[in-house]
């Protein structure tokens, strides 16, 4: 029976990534907006991967279980479909170091729906650990966002997989009697003024030093 082995290889195309930083001046002026829909501030648009996105910053929380943190989402402005990852982070005002709070791993944004938000929960950080804290320092937050897009990956078109042909089982036979005969020799040199003739593979085989 006439068997094929064939192979393709899927490889991933380059990334597009984009850190935005929004900078909350006068963080405690903002409070008391409430937690419905409405009560956000949102940064400005941002485009990273060629679609446009913003920071929403909720300073009581969103809603139910949310009213006692801040919350923070990054969200997909633009109409589309597509593949990517954010890490949400809180800048040390006196280092200038920002640290992650909150790391949505690859998945689908949709812009039709709940999905072209991240991260999918109101809960960020609680307010009594921002106040006094190295995150908030002359009434000033700093919300930094990493956003990764991924592209489709490539895939090669489909071939026949390399043929390795095995040695045949009496090759070293044939070496042996390729030694005895002494034919064919292809490389020379001096030892204790003796002349020496060998086959190059050979010497390859034997000794790596003899082989560079």
């Amino acid at each position: 029976m006439k068997t094929c082995k064939t192979v393709s290889m899927c490889t991933p195309l380059e990334e597009a990534q984009g850190t935005h930083v929004f900078n909350i001046l006068g963080y405690n002026k903002h409070r008391g907006m409430g937690h419905d829909d409405n009560s956000y501030i949102r940064s400005g648009v941002f485009v990273v991967g060629d679609h446009d996105w913003v920071i929403r910053f909720f300073p009581d929380g969103y809603k139910g279980e949310g009213q006692d943190y801040i919350s923070v989402y990054l969200e997909l402005l633009c109409i589309a479909e597509l593949r990517a990852s954010c890490d949400m982070r809180l800048v040390d005002q006196c280092t200038g170091i920002s640290y992650s709070m909150h790391k949505t791993g690859p998945r689908i944004f949709r812009s039709s729906d709940i999905s072209r938000f991240a991260p999918l929960t109101p809960i960020f950080i609680r307010r009594s650990e921002i106040e006094g804290s190295v995150y908030l320092r002359d009434d000033r937050l700093t919300i930094e966002c990493i956003v990764t897009v991924f592209k489709r990956p490539h895939v090669t078109e489909t071939k026949s997989y390399p043929k390795i042909d095995m040695p045949p089982p009496d090759m070293t036979d044939h070496v042996a009697k390729l030694l005895e005969e002494k034919e064919g020799f292809d490389v020379s040199f001096i030892v204790g003024g003796e002349m020496i003739e060998a086959h190059r593979f050979v010497l390859a085989m034997r000794s790596p030093v003899l082989k560079a």
